[in-house]
């Protein structure tokens, strides 16, 4: 299979440790954690605790790995360089000695710390191919291309959803209404390429936060004045539910996908670790105050799917409109990307499509339409995003970190002793037991789900 992603140099342009960390807080905290306020007052307390800070923590931990494997792939390809021009990138002094198979073998002490420092892109479709061959690659975009078909029908069943509870109508007509006017309004734009802008961001982050502060306070606020929960009302403990809950919680904390783009544009990538350990604390405290409020406010049958729309009662008529249309501005922006993210893989997993009269046209109906079918039939959000964080979601965030680590630190051990004393972006979890863990955690959290 060819490769699938072209590697990009440093740009020119960098930004702060704050701004890295502001650009993974807003693809962490998306639609999966408004499914959850719903999800964990039907699991119970107990179990939302659990699952959030194991899947946060766990999540952190592959994150590492996808630090790690994207720092020794620059370091993989300055190897390579060695091979073809006699030199390795760095104080070199000393001749690479070649292996019986053509491996690279390079002496330690020829080679200086800039070797593994991350210059140049590399997505998880190309560590996966150069690590873990053809079969790790097609295996990697096919979970990848399922996990964006489940993003594109949350997406569509949101803002369709939204829009019905917004203008209180029928929901046998409206809703497939709005679907359809929503495709039928958005899906032109997913057959063009484009890439979102700095505004748009800026728009989005805006949105996203403002709406959820304010949907924080409002709860706050209604629980001061004595509307909540008797404590002997509350559940602690739902085995069923819980099944469901946890695909939910592995959706919310992924962004493993988008790391690569986060860490090259950060100036000085010695805070990487530090940014994302900040911005996942961040977000399990964010999460946390959100969902418990809303559990301890309201009982599960009137804690709305997807939760904002909890708001659309409000007596302030703007706040009202603001909280309940606010999925449907972040969302909409976003749908055309993440359909063009899927067109462009679908593309690259099947490399006949180049072959094809109008591939890209034809591509984007096969990326674009499914969704549309699973949203006629599905409307319920938590199930949804249950479904794509307990299978697609789970190879992304836990399976594939876990075998890239594994399989990059193979090949350092063949090729370059005592990497790991050179190494700036090992992972601090580092023993081989973590990436075991990491693979028993996904398949756990598979065979609940199954079983």
């Amino acid at each position: 299979m060819p490769t699938k992603t072209i590697s990009n140099h440093l740009s020119s342009r960098s930004y702060s440790g704050k701004v890295a960390a502001i650009f993974l807080f807003n693809l962490l905290v998306g639609v999966g954690v408004l499914a959850l306020p719903s999800a964990i007052a039907k699991a119970g307390i107990i179990a939302g605790i659990l699952c959030l800070t194991a899947v946060s923590f766990m999540a952190f931990v592959s994150v590492t790995f996808m630090i790690e494997v994207l720092s020794t792939a620059n370091a993989w390809r300055g190897t390579k360089s060695v091979q073809r021009k006699g030199h390795v990138k760095g104080d070199v002094t000393d001749i690479v000695a070649l292996g019986e198979t053509g491996q690279i073998k390079v002496k330690t002490d020829v080679l200086s710390p800039p070797l593994f420092d991350i210059e140049e892109k590399f997505e998880m479709g190309h560590m996966s191919e150069m690590f873990l061959g053809t079969a790790g690659s097609t295996f990697f975009y096919t979970v990848l291309c399922l996990y964006l078909y489940g993003d594109l029908a949350i997406y569509a069943v949101s803002v369709a959803t939204t829009l019905e509870k917004a203008t209180s109508a029928s929901h046998q007509i409206s809703y497939y209404s709005f679907l359809w006017g929503f495709v039928m309004f958005i899906g032109p734009f997913c057959f063009f390429n484009f890439q979102k802008t700095t505004y748009l961001q800026l728009f989005t982050m805006v949105m996203r936060n403002t709406a959820m502060v304010l949907m924080i306070l409002l709860t706050v606020l209604d629980i001061a004045k004595g509307h909540f929960v008797p404590w002997d009302q509350l559940t602690l403990w739902d085995a069923e539910k819980s099944k469901e809950l946890i695909g939910m919680t592995v959706f919310t904390f992924m962004c493993h996908h988008s790391i690569p783009s986060v860490i090259i544009p950060l100036a000085d990538k010695g805070k990487t670790l530090n940014v994302v350990l900040v911005d996942y604390i961040i977000v399990l405290l964010y999460s946390s105050v959100m969902v418990f409020t809303a559990v301890i406010n309201k009982p599960a049958s009137q804690i709305n799917p997807l939760y904002s729309l909890n708001f659309s009662d409000h007596p302030v008529g703007m706040v009202a409109k603001f909280l309940s249309l606010y999925p449907v501005f972040t969302l909409s922006s976003n749908f055309p990307l993440i359909c063009i993210t899927l067109r462009n893989n679908l593309m690259a997993l099947f490399p006949f499509s180049k072959e094809l009269f109008f591939s890209q046209q034809i591509f984007t109906l096969v990326a674009l339409m499914p969704p549309v079918v699973v949203a006629v039939f599905v409307h319920d959000v938590g199930q949804l995003v249950s479904l794509t964080g307990s299978f697609a979601g789970l190879a992304i965030m836990f399976v594939t970190p876990g075998l890239l680590v594994l399989y990059s630190r193979d090949r350092l051990d063949k090729t370059v002793p005592h990497w790991q004393q050179m190494h700036p972006h090992i992972s601090p979890f580092q023993h081989q037991a973590w990436v075991y863990l990491t693979l028993m955690f996904a398949a756990f959290v598979l065979i609940t789900r199954i079983f």
